[in-house]
């Protein structure tokens, strides 16, 4: 994905979801499977706009995305095939009620709806990937999660379940640890599973040299 869409698409998200752990970053933006998924990850960023106005934005989108370079043709003809997918796109998230279409004169307002916006949250925890900086600052993040197994035990099992997909390492049956900040990340995960009253995150710098081996070698450090 070109430096620029990566960019201009994430920057929007952010500015235009209203909390940072909504949105999907640049890797799950990349890893949209869909012409319905592209065209309400655009739709989401811009808000209530005009059809003419949003669509142009879709077609950029779906340009710059690698699978479509390798799945559609080029030129004229991949911008039909791109017109026609959109244009069935709009009527199928139209009828499973993610997008209203508003009448405005010869055209419309493509508003998404609140379960477009759940559909959007359920996309980034299932891709729920952590952003990892280019260098390693030497220092752990640690999740604590004393979560009740009496009152709360299926929500504890999907949290850890979840915390070993994205790759955290099970220190303890209660403590996992990552190299790198997940504090939004893990907020999200805890917030989902309604747990987060029992999640803490905490920066830590020194650990028990022979844990600290394990995990270099486990985080390929």
């Amino acid at each position: 994905m070109q430096p620029y869409f990566r960019q201009t698409i994430a920057e929007a998200v952010r500015r235009g979801l209203p909390k940072k752990r909504f949105e999907l970053d640049d890797q799950q933006i990349e890893k949209l499977r869909t012409v319905s998924e592209v065209v309400l990850a655009v739709g989401i960023v811009a808000g209530t706009m005009a059809l003419t106005v949003l669509a142009p934005n879709i077609f950029q989108a779906l340009e710059k995305l690698p699978w479509t370079r390798k799945k559609y043709s080029s030129g004229k003809a991949k911008r039909q095939d791109f017109q026609k997918k959109i244009t069935k796109s709009f009527y199928y998230l139209k009828n499973k009620g993610y997008v209203e279409l508003i009448p405005d004169g010869q055209d419309f307002k493509v508003k998404i709806s609140q379960k477009g916006r759940r559909k959007i949250r359920r996309m980034r925890f299932e891709r729920l990937q952590i952003g990892q900086p280019e260098s390693w600052n030497s220092r752990w993040w640690i999740v604590l999660a004393d979560i009740p197994s009496n009152t709360h035990r299926s929500r504890a099992d999907q949290f850890r379940e979840k915390l070993k997909s994205i790759n955290f390492f099970p220190l303890q049956r209660t403590a996992w640890i990552y190299p790198f900040d997940p504090r939004d990340e893990v907020g999200f995960v805890a917030a989902h599973y309604k747990v987060d009253r029992f999640v803490t995150v905490m920066e830590i710098s020194l650990l028990d040299p022979a844990d600290e081996k394990v995990l270099k070698e486990f985080f390929k450090l």
